[in-house]
């Protein structure tokens, strides 16, 4: 399982992301947009792990799995860190990396991605 590959390939599969080394060559931070608005920050391990931002509800929820936790520095706006350990870790980390991107995308990108 490549799942440092599957998580940077599914990042940049967005509209108008692209990857960013602001905190160092180990942290692979994704932005949306032509600015500085990030959506996910994918650190490759081991173990692998990437930090999203998610609804109140969301992070409720992903809280509670054992491989969540709330992100260092950011965990107060929301963000989570989640540990990929194994398939079931991956496929959750690309779901709400997909609600990361929706919440942090501009508006008319988004627009133009789902229409």
């Amino acid at each position: 399982m490549d799942a440092a590959g599957s998580i940077r390939s599914f990042a940049l599969s967005f509209p108008q992301s692209r990857e960013d080394h602001p905190f160092g060559p180990e942290a692979h931070v994704f932005k949306v947009g032509g600015g500085s608005t990030m959506f996910a920050i994918l650190g490759d391990g081991p173990p692998v792990s990437v930090t999203l931002k998610l609804t109140r509800e969301e992070r409720e929820v992903a809280l509670e799995l054992p491989f969540v936790s709330e992100a260092r520095y950011v965990g107060r706006y929301g963000w989570v860190t989640a540990r990929i350990e194994d398939e079931h870790c991956l496929e959750a980390a690309l779901e709400w990396m997909r609600e990361s991107y929706w919440l942090k995308a501009p508006e008319d990108v988004r627009e133009a991605a789902w229409a």
